[in-house]
């Protein structure tokens, strides 16, 4: 029995969750205020082999009621938006917490792996190709990326203090099915094109004509994950999770076309006035786990599409 922490309606979480339960693992899901459930889940809840259970991921007193109703055996950590106090330090204090309580309740029930979601943004402004090995600053543009750095480094330790295997994943890229956030281009141009509306382009990062981006269709990195998890054994402790390629916005805005042939979209010309993101190298992925994507852009962007023509909001 897996816990996935954010597991019922994140956007990770639920898909790593269904990626789980197809490599026939039970898992048990938290759930924290928001109490929707992926369509995509319903069937695995209904079958007994998705638990739910409420729990905020800071408190030790929630993870631990968890297991007293269940045999867990394994952690995966992929939610997000951790925060707990108050002041301008809540979202530290929050992710501080997040460690705390998972750190105490895996030493408590002596689980095989714990597994955390990073972010392949900690390589931003690197040229080139970037690898697990790519030497990696302190300063961070965004306090999340300060927040993913302190998991990893916080992880690391933990391993060796407990002999617990202990995965940090950067993950790149993702769009697909349960997306709230819309957070990324992809995303956005396959909802308006169902919607036939014009896209939302506010705030949308290398969202302009001239960027381009490595991007994992949701169901390859929830799988990959997945993979991650429970693996028999890894050499490593950190894992890139991408497509291992750079697609330009053109071949995606393309690939939106090919499936809605009437759909226009103008984005900002040039290139987002950020430093860059490197093309991201996922061998370790690759050699550890067999991992491979099934999705390209083409297929991602169609399944997307009929996800959310089947009635589903996001």
């Amino acid at each position: 029995m897996i816990l996935v922490v954010g597991g019922l309606n994140g956007f990770i979480g639920s898909n790593t969750t269904e990626a789980l339960v197809d490599l026939g693992k039970d898992c048990v899901v938290t759930r924290h205020e928001n109490i929707e459930i992926p369509g995509f889940l319903k069937k695995h809840i209904d079958h007994r082999h998705v638990f739910i259970e409420p729990a905020d991921s800071t408190s030790i007193t929630d993870l631990r009621k968890i297991g007293e109703k269940h045999k867990i055996d394994g952690i995966v950590n992929v939610a997000g938006g951790f925060s707990s106090g108050e002041g301008p330090l809540r979202g530290l204090q929050g992710y501080f917490d997040m460690l705390d309580a998972t750190f105490q309740v895996a030493q408590e029930w002596k689980v095989k792996r714990v597994t955390f979601s990073s972010t392949g943004g900690i390589y931003l402004g690197i040229s080139g190709t970037a690898d697990e090995e790519q030497p990696i600053g302190l300063q961070s543009m965004f306090p999340i990326l300060a927040y993913q750095k302190n998991v990893e480094v916080a992880a690391e330790q933990f391993a060796k203090k407990t002999g617990i295997s202990t995965i940090c994943a950067r993950l790149m890229g993702m769009y697909g099915p349960f997306d709230g956030n819309q957070l990324g281009l992809p995303s956005r141009l396959i909802l308006a094109a169902v919607r036939g509306k014009p896209a939302n382009l506010e705030n949308v990062f290398f969202g302009n004509a001239d960027d381009m981006g490595d991007m994992l269709y949701i169901k390859d990195m929830a799988r990959a994950i997945a993979l991650l998890q429970t693996a028999e054994k890894l050499l490593y402790d950190v894992y890139n999770i991408a497509s291992g390629k750079l697609t330009p916005n053109s071949e995606l805005v393309e690939a939106v076309k090919r499936v809605f042939p009437n759909f226009k979209v103008d984005l900002a010309p040039g290139q987002f006035p950020f430093p860059p993101l490197p093309n991201i190298e996922t061998k370790r992925l690759q050699q550890d786990t067999g991992f491979t994507p099934k999705f390209d852009t083409r297929s991602g962007v169609q399944h997307y599409a009929d996800w959310l023509k089947a009635g589903n909001p996001k």
